[in-house]
């Protein structure tokens, strides 16, 4: 019996994004496998990657940068603070203003889960030489810049 395979979509740009998601959510999950190591959620080790390299920012530029709402964040930081790894201080110009900052714990766990996290990211892009990630970062960026303009 012969079966007309007809492709799932009519668009390869579906398949694309299909492809572009299920690498995506391979690669959190095999993240996760390796933060789940380190007590911490892929959230968590945002937030911390986040402020780390900043030095701490307020609430409202952490969740513009993660593309979350101050909501989600709030929750997300509140389990930081309980883990000792972050505080929250008001600004001295302005009290409406929440800034977070890494604890001395926090800014080790920092240091050391950098690595973790290079090393883990490195094992997804393995397989593309050099030129092929330059090629796919210049891709992706381009994508997010159009996307972000309309």
């Amino acid at each position: 019996m012969l079966i007309n395979k007809r492709p799932f979509f009519t668009r390869y740009s579906t398949s694309l994004w299909v492809r572009f998601l299920r690498f995506s959510l391979l690669s959190n999950k095999r993240l996760q496998d390796d933060l789940d190591k380190l007590t911490l959620t892929s959230p968590q080790f945002y937030v911390l990657a986040t402020i780390g390299y900043a030095g701490g920012m307020p609430f409202s530029e952490i969740g513009e940068k993660m593309m979350v709402t101050v909501s989600n964040l709030t929750g997300i930081v509140d389990r930081l603070e309980e883990k000792g790894l972050v505080t929250r201080e008001r600004d001295a110009r302005d009290r409406r203003i929440v800034r977070v900052r890494l604890t001395e714990k926090g800014s080790k766990l920092y240091k050391s889960t950098i690595p973790v996290f290079e090393k883990s990211i490195a094992r997804f892009f393995a397989p593309l030489d050099k030129s092929q990630q330059k090629e796919l970062s210049s891709l992706l960026r381009k994508l997010i810049r159009v996307s972000w303009a309309h």
